[in-house]
């Protein structure tokens, strides 16, 4: 029911649609950090309507709890160095979370490691896989290995010709 306050109409049912969309976000916020598409979508699928969903992720800005550029640092920095992940699969991973490009540029170069030491690292770790091949086939392999796993040809070569020995290069 709406009730008149001076110059404005307040709808009760929407208001507290938005207090328990703020609720119910707060519950999910407090497991992972998340993206501002994934909060739309994710209250949109719980049957809050558009104006809603609008309302509560422009409060959790606000408040700070809903940061593209914060959630993408910290995804760069935990991905890159748990799985090994280069910048291109980094940013293929934050595309498809709905990070904007321009953020993911930035956090990135505020963050990122350096791509060839960051590849330098997993052929070191990832070598023995394939030892077992002659040397010119583990060239290739940990190069594809590599480039697999978003870094680009530059990197993915430096990573591997710092981990073989020179003659697997001829």
């Amino acid at each position: 029911m709406a009730a008149g306050r001076g110059l404005f109409v307040v709808d009760e049912d929407y208001a507290e649609r938005c207090r328990e969309a703020m609720e119910k976000a707060g519950r999910f916020l407090s497991v992972r950090a998340r993206t501002e598409q994934e909060t739309r979508e994710r209250l949109s699928t719980m049957g809050f309507e558009a104006g809603v969903v609008d309302q509560t992720t422009t409060r959790l800005i606000e408040l700070g709890l809903l940061d593209d550029l914060e959630f993408a640092k910290q995804w760069v920095g935990e991905r890159s160095q748990r799985k090994s992940l280069g910048p291109r699969a980094l940013r293929a991973e934050l595309v498809a979370k709905g990070v904007p490009s321009e953020v993911i540029d930035q956090a990135i170069a505020e963050v990122g490691p350096e791509e060839e030491a960051l590849a330098i690292d997993a052929a070191s770790r990832w070598a023995h896989k394939v030892a077992r091949f002659p040397l010119p086939e583990q060239a290739h392999k940990l190069q594809q290995m590599l480039l697999r796993k978003g870094f680009s040809f530059e990197a993915a070569e430096a990573g591997t010709k710092a981990v073989l020995p020179p003659e697997g290069w001829d």
